[in-house]
């Protein structure tokens, strides 16, 4: 029998600065969290979180302790296709202006009274986790 499921594993930063967290557009998305999948060669997970959310955002953070797993599921016509099993990490701002890569178009810090405006899709409850 062929399993031909693709599952990756991936991390996101909620990134704490005075309260609020760092929320990216992804164009065909919508609102994200930087991180991403971990690559293959990538045996130092704290490391591999710290060098997709510079890649992305071009933040320096440090990276606390794991607070919620989730699962999503990229469209087909995505770039990245199949399943993501998610470890949300509790993150500091340590230093740096937001500079997006190219694979998001807009950021904007959230907090607490505001995130539910903005955060509407697969995400949604990683968030709300974080805030309650």
């Amino acid at each position: 029998m062929k399993d031909d499921q693709l599952l990756f594993v991936g991390q996101k930063a909620f990134i704490d600065r005075k309260g609020e967290i760092l929320i990216l557009v992804d164009p065909k998305l919508g609102v994200d969290l930087p991180g991403g999948k971990i690559k293959e060669d990538e045996n130092d997970l704290r490391e591999a979180l710290k060098r997709e959310v510079r890649e992305e955002t071009g933040l320096e953070i440090e990276i606390g302790d794991p607070f919620i797993t989730w699962m999503i599921e990229f469209p087909k016509d995505h770039r990245n296709q199949g399943k993501v099993f998610l470890v949300g990490y509790r993150c500091k701002y340590i230093s740096g202006d937001v500079t997006l890569s190219d694979e998001h178009s807009e950021y904007r810090w959230v907090n607490k009274e505001n995130y539910k405006k903005f955060c509407v899709d697969g995400h949604y409850k990683a968030v709300e986790k974080y805030f309650t």
